[in-house]
This record gives C-alpha cells, sequence and structure tokens, in this order.
C-alpha cells in the first residue's frame, strides 16, 4: 500500500518536524517575554488569550500582515534572498538530529498499519552526522553578510561585518569542541556519539567536561545572543544586519534564531549528557517494553530545555561585552584551550 513505504513515512515525519519547529520557535519567544517579566517584576505578555498563550499567533499575524518593503537602493534580489538562506540552514539542522531511539518492538497494530519493522523519529542518519551539523550551521553567516551588504546601510554592514568576525572565530573553537566528542565516541554518526554514552555521558569525563565548557560558550556566540550580540547591540548599530528589514522578512531571520538556540540546545543534550539514553534508576521492566524509547526521549528533551532556558536567563543576567573583549576570548582563550583538549582527548582514549 502507498501508506506502508518508507517515502510517504520520510514525507510525514517532515510535515511533523516542521510544524513542531515553528511552533517551538512560536513558544519559545513567549517563554522569554514571560520569563523577562518576571525578572523584570512586571508582567509578559497577558492579553492575547488565556495568560498570553495566544501571543505567538498574534505576532505570527502582525509579520505576515505588515507591510514590506525594501530599501531604494538595496539589492532586491539578495536582500529577499539573505533570510531565506538563515530560514533554510535552521531548518536543515533538525533533519539530522535522532529526536527517538529505534523502536524494535513496535506493537502488531502498528506494524500492520504502517509496514514498518522498525521506527525512529529522524528524517535522516548521515554517517557524518557530526560534520553535516557544522557544514549546515556555517552557512547561516551567509544569510547575516548578504542581508547587511544587501541592504546598503553603513549600520547593516558594519553589523554583518561584525557577525561573520564574530561566527568565523567561534566556529573554529566550536569545531575543536566537537572534535573532542568525536575522539570519546570513535564516531561522526550522531547516533553512534549517543550509544556510546551509555555508561557514561561524555560530560563525566576530563577532556568532555573542557569541550562541553567551549562549547557552552561558543553557543551564545554562534546564536548571536546576549552577551554576545554584537551583530544587533542597540546602542550602537541600530539592530545591525537586520536594520533595513521589517515584516515577513524580519520574521525569517527572528524565527531562524530561536530555532538555531532550540537545535543547539539538543546538540548540548546529545553530545554531552547522554541524549535519549534511559537513565540507570529506570527499572529493568521499563527498559524493556515497547514504549522505552518514548521515555528516553522525554529525558532527552528534558535537558535540552534545561539549555533552552539557560538561553533566556543569561540574556537578562549578563551585560553586553565589548567587541575587543569578545573577540579576545575567541581567539587569545577560547581556540588555545579546544586545542590543547585535543591532545587531552587523545591521551584519555589511549590510557583508560
Amino acid at each position: 500500500m502507498w501508506y506502508q513505504s518508507d517515502i510517504f513515512w520520510v514525507i510525514v515525519k517532515i510535515i511533523i518536524l516542521f510544524g513542531a519547529m515553528i511552533t517551538g520557535a512560536a513558544y519559545y519567544t513567549l517563554l522569554e517575554r514571560k520569563w523577562a517579566g518576571y525578572i523584570q517584576d512586571r508582567f509578559g505578555p497577558n492579553r492575547a488569550g488565556l495568560w498570553g498563550i495566544l501571543q505567538p499567533l498574534a505576532d505570527g499575524i502582525k509579520f505576515m500582515t505588515k507591510q514590506e518593503t525594501i530599501p531604494k537602493n538595496a539589492d532586491k534580489w539578495l536582500f529577499i534572498f539573505a533570510p531565506a538562506i538563515s530560514m533554510t540552514a535552521a531548518i536543515l539542522l533538525w533533519a539530522a538530529i535522532p529526536f527517538t531511539p529505534v523502536f524494535k518492538q513496535v506493537p502488531e497494530f502498528v506494524r500492520n498499519a504502517t509496514g514498518q519493522q522498525d521506527f525512529v523519529f529522524q528524517v535522516m542518519n548521515p554517517s557524518g552526522g557530526l560534520i553535516y551539523m557544522t557544514a549546515i550551521a556555517s552557512l547561516s553567516v551567509y544569510g547575516i553578510m548578504l542581508a547587511g551588504w544587501s541592504s546598503n546601510n553603513k549600520y547593516a554592514l558594519l553589523g554583518a561585518v561584525r557577525s561573520t568576525a564574530q561566527m568565523i572565530s567561534y566556529e573554529l573553537a566550536l569545531a575543536l569542541s566537537l572534535s573532542v566528542v568525536m575522539i570519546l565516541a570513535g564516531s561522526l554518526d550522531l547516533v553512534q556519539i549517543i550509544k556510546a554514552q551509555e555508561q557514561r555521558w561524555f560530560i563525566a569525563t576530563v577532556p568532555g567536561a573542557i569541550a562541553f565548557s567551549i562549547f557552552l560558550v561558543t553557543m551564545f556566540a554562534e546564536t548571536n545572543r546576549l552577551p554576545f550580540d554584537l551583530a544587533e547591540a542597540e546602542s550602537e548599530l541600530v539592530v545591525g544586519f537586520h536594520t533595513e528589514y521589517g515584516a515577513f522578512k524580519f520574521a525569517l531571520f527572528f524565527i531562524a534564531e530561536y530555532m538555531n538556540m532550540i537545535t543547539l540546545s539538543l546538540l548540548a543534550a546529545l553530545l554531552f549528557f547522554g541524549g535519549y539514553n534511559i537513565p540507570a534508576f529506570i527499572p529493568d521492566s521499563v527498559r524493556a517494553a515497547w514504549y522505552a524509547p518514548l521515555i528516553g526521549s522525554a529525558f532527552f528533551f528534558f535537558k535540552a530545555f534545561l539549555f533552552v532556558f539557560l538561553f533566556v536567563w543569561v540574556r537578562w543576567s549578563i551585560p553586553r561585552f565589548r567587541y575587543d573583549q569578545l573577540m579576545n576570548l575567541g581567539w587569545k582563550r577560547l581556540v588555545p584551550l579546544a586545542m590543547a583538549n585535543l591532545f587531552i582527548a587523545g591521551l584519555w582514549v589511549h590510557f583508560t
């Protein structure tokens, strides 16, 4: 039957994943505004729907109905194309993330209905999943650079140049920290990296803890979030690279940023905290059940949510760095530390 084909279920996964991505990013903005209000002793959004839960929908309607404008002397096609690059890169990243382990004991009625002997919620599983993630993530800088250049605005161009230099600087340290994960796991496959942490999470090892510390700093820089939002510093650059953007084109940049934060939160949980591995305190009888992968996924999302929350907490707690401090931290501190940690990881694997 047509609904039992592999292609059909890949399409179903893509549709579900895309809906979850957009919805998750939208309600992430609500979480941030609510928590910002709590920190600042004020109310967050509370008018649209019960407790403001319809505020993301109201924001979406506003973005889609506002007038689209393009600066007079801008490069029209690049101006339109730039936010699409950032959004596309953010979407492609989610395709390789394994959200669940393999359901090997699928109930009989599910097996008969779908024609699937086992099931995993992952659109694709490339053998070099870690390389795929870093390669796609690096493409987002093109959207930012083209947005600043095509706008024909000095503030936008300066913000784009800042962002490009920042992302190149911190991607080097990020890649070196991910190389440590590859050494510890002995694989670039994301599923194998999770499997390698069945007995001990990588955060519990010396090189893994150092790599995580570097990853934690770089994920704020990679997403242009406080205290590293120098590309959008309002006091210096208006709003940086997207100064000339409004309506739906701005919404694409906005949503892509929140989607990237969720992606990096998922990666942090996956690479250093065991991903969907079920904790040792769960009884063996539960581990053997067909629904055990759902429990593993629940723990995975809980770990990722802690990092999602951390992004919000840090934004309203730590002041912005100066640009020279940002670059010094990246090149003079994180890169040398990450390179030294590669040597430590090699020794760790050899002697343990």
